[in-house]
């Protein structure tokens, strides 16, 4: 069995298409250093913009202060970022690990919605070549997000819209979505399922977790969890079967290894949960889905692991640039994980090419 090397990887490829990083636009920022609580932007000590969390729906409730660098805000000193580690193309969303849709009223963030969702839409027209985006939507005013969704395709050139992803660990979160999905079925969107809690109104969520110990190794296995529960929906439900032209990409799991492993073991056991008949059937449910190498996913075995188990065509670059103020440690990382070249290509670019290829995002083959 391959092994990862410690070996530095070899130098990345050009072209590659990043389908998950995030920004903090003029007009978001704006508005959140107006509120006077969190979540909020407050002045450090040290002189930079700090994020103060909302608590409630954040990783383990925290709330505290932490600062945020230039890479979240400036535009040309991404582009040259991206330049320098070979990045064509990037997905722009809004980071719902923040919370902020969890712990507020729909009255204070439909507002911070649009205007984010207006700045992706100039920001986009800019530069089309380097940035496609998904709107901003709220889970807590379905009926507002439908409409956004609506007026994201038809107005703004935005290709879909991100939600929290605990919104969907059970079948009756996703119930309550599916006014947005019959908006993004005619509108042939992509919709991004990205860490955190949805509103509170939306049922099955998972529980918050406050650890007494190894808060943050903790994390990972329930950030895992979250993702994986996700997918299950999705992929062993009919959920999706109404929503034929819509896709779903899922963060992380394209190299957090968790899915992977219970799509493993379900296909063990296939003809006893009654969903096919081994592999083939198993892997087939995951063929709507789409999954992403994320901060919290980008293991080199467990890529390689997401590639074999689920299918190579299914798993995308995703660097969680403006979190990560680097791209280069995902990219190292594919770089190390025991693929073919073909599939370490179809990995950094071809899957995305295809993906924004079937929502009307067409780029050219470095």
């Amino acid at each position: 069995m391959s092994t990862i090397s410690d070996a530095s990887p070899p130098a990345a490829p050009r072209g590659l298409i990043d389908l998950h990083s995030h920004w903090f636009s003029p007009r978001a920022v704006e508005l959140l250093s107006a509120r006077g609580v969190a979540p909020r932007f407050v002045g450090g000590e040290d002189g930079r913009r700090h994020l103060h969390r909302a608590g409630p729906g954040t990783p383990h409730g925290r709330s505290e202060a932490f600062p945020v660098g230039p890479q979240w805000f400036d535009i040309d000193a991404r582009l040259d970022h991206l330049d320098t580690h070979g990045i064509a193309h990037q997905l722009l969303s809004w980071p719902t690990t923040l919370g902020v849709d969890a712990a507020l009223p729909a009255a204070e963030t439909l507002p911070l919605w649009a205007a984010y969702n207006d700045d992706l839409a100039a920001l986009v027209r800019r530069h089309p070549r380097r940035f496609s985006a998904v709107a901003a939507l709220s889970s807590s005013d379905v009926a507002w997000s439908a409409r956004e969704l609506a007026r994201a395709h038809a107005e703004l050139g935005l290709i879909g819209g991100v939600l929290p992803v605990n919104g969907f660990t059970s079948l009756a979160g996703a119930e309550r979505f599916r006014p947005l999905f019959e908006v993004a079925q005619r509108n042939r969107s992509h919709l991004y399922l990205h860490t955190g809690y949805a509103h509170p109104s939306v049922p099955g969520q998972p529980p918050l977790h406050l650890h007494s110990d190894n808060a943050e190794i903790r994390a990972l296995l329930d950030t895992g969890w979250s993702f994986a529960a996700a997918a299950i929906t999705l992929a062993f439900s009919d959920f999706l079967d109404a929503y034929p032209d819509v896709t779903v990409q899922i963060a992380m799991l394209g190299g957090a290894g968790t899915i992977a492993l219970v799509a493993e073991q379900v296909a063990l056991n296939a003809e006893r949960l009654g969903v096919g008949a081994g592999a083939d059937e198993v892997r087939a449910r995951f063929h709507r889905l789409w999954f992403d190498t994320g901060a919290a996913g980008r293991g080199a075995e467990a890529i390689a692991l997401a590639a074999r188990v689920l299918g190579e065509d299914r798993i995308v670059l995703g660097t969680d640039y403006a979190p990560a103020p680097s791209v280069r440690p995902v990219i190292d990382q594919i770089l190390r994980a025991p693929l073919q070249p073909a599939q370490r290509e179809r990995i950094f670019s071809a899957n995305a090419r295809a993906l924004l290829a079937s929502r009307g995002v067409a780029l050219a083959v470095a």
